[in-house]
């Protein structure tokens, strides 16, 4: 028979893990192939690059086990609004525009999302899909391997220059410096 402490730390686990369902549903870009025990949990990063692509079949075929559960992440940066100006425009901001890049952007999203979920579906993968919209996503990333408590992190790079990733910044190199995790990270394929 349990004792009283234990049951009580077995019970604030449990309320503790169906919040954190229970958060991950309202994001709703949150679904799993099952519940049950992962050996690994394991960090993908994914936009709708080819290099994220190559990154995701790189690692099925290289270093993916079958008790793996992978969580695809994919972390869009904000959208980019018009602008508006209160001398121009009054009181009346430009609504349907702000509208209409808001729902390019969640339709591109469920594409990138069903088309990763039809892949994991078909090779019968153990899953698990998160999104979260971040100003920087090498910092959305990061936040979700750590709420997931992964133990390894994959990301592909687009393969630019130290110049040029030293002026525009890499997603890859943030989540390297801030992970915290054993991360990969994957090449864009050599070209022909």
């Amino acid at each position: 028979m349990t004792s009283p402490p234990k049951a009580a730390e077995g019970a604030a686990a449990a309320a503790s893990e169906e919040r954190t369902r229970a958060s991950s549903f309202n994001d709703h870009r949150w679904r799993t192939s099952s519940f049950s025990e992962p050996g690994r949990i394991v960090v993908v990063a994914v936009d709708a690059s080819d290099n994220a692509k190559h990154a995701f079949d790189w690692y099925l075929d290289n270093v993916h086990r079958a008790d793996d559960l992978i969580v695809l992440v994919h972390c869009p940066e904000a959208p980019k609004l018009p602008t508006f100006s209160f001398r121009k425009a009054g009181v009346k901001p430009p609504v349907d525009a702000w509208k209409k890049v808001v729902d390019e952007m969640n339709a591109k999203t469920a594409e990138l999302e069903s088309d990763y979920e039809y892949t994991c579906i078909t090779k019968k993968l153990r899953y698990k899909i998160r999104g979260e919209s971040m100003k920087n996503p090498g910092e959305g990333i990061c936040k979700i391997a750590n709420e997931e408590k992964a133990n390894l992190m994959c990301i592909g790079t687009r393969g630019l220059s130290s110049v040029k990733r030293a002026m525009l910044g890499s997603v890859s190199d943030y989540v390297v410096r801030n992970g915290g995790i054993p991360t990969l990270i994957i090449p864009p394929p050599p070209k022909k």
